[in-house]
């Protein structure tokens, strides 16, 4: 009996040597702890980091059909300047918290807003074309 104890106990340490050495080597885990004090950073638990990483959301880049990102000079400084164009996956909740589900209103003006410089060139190649 004192047997199968100390093999339970020594593979519950060797399973948690796993899981922080697996946490020091992600790379989201590596970045953010290095900016803070190791003292407080080697205070954490594994679950304590999964924790904050599930926080930051840290799952990497979305991909989406149209995805442009450039840093433009301006001046003295420089700008980035990202386009993202896909497929809303947001849940309407989520989306509706941000102020960003306004209803068909919203869509109407959009709508209005995009086509009108259409509708204007094709009504000036109508008239004048």
């Amino acid at each position: 009996m004192v047997e199968l104890d100390e093999r339970a106990n020594n593979t519950g340490v060797e399973k948690s040597t796993d899981k922080r050495t697996r946490s020091s080597e992600d790379p989201f885990i590596k970045h953010y702890f290095s900016r803070i004090d190791p003292d407080i950073a080697n205070s954490f638990t594994d679950e304590q980091k999964h924790a904050i990483k599930q926080m930051f959301g840290a799952r990497g880049y979305a991909k989406h059909p149209v995805e442009i990102r450039r840093s433009i000079p301006f001046g003295r400084h420089r700008f980035y300047l990202i386009f993202l164009l896909g497929r809303e996956r947001r849940a309407y909740e989520r989306l509706k918290s941000e102020g960003q589900a306004s209803g068909y209103v919203a869509y109407a003006l959009a709508s209005a807003f995009w086509l009108a410089p259409a509708i204007m060139i094709a009504a000036l190649v109508h008239f004048f074309g």
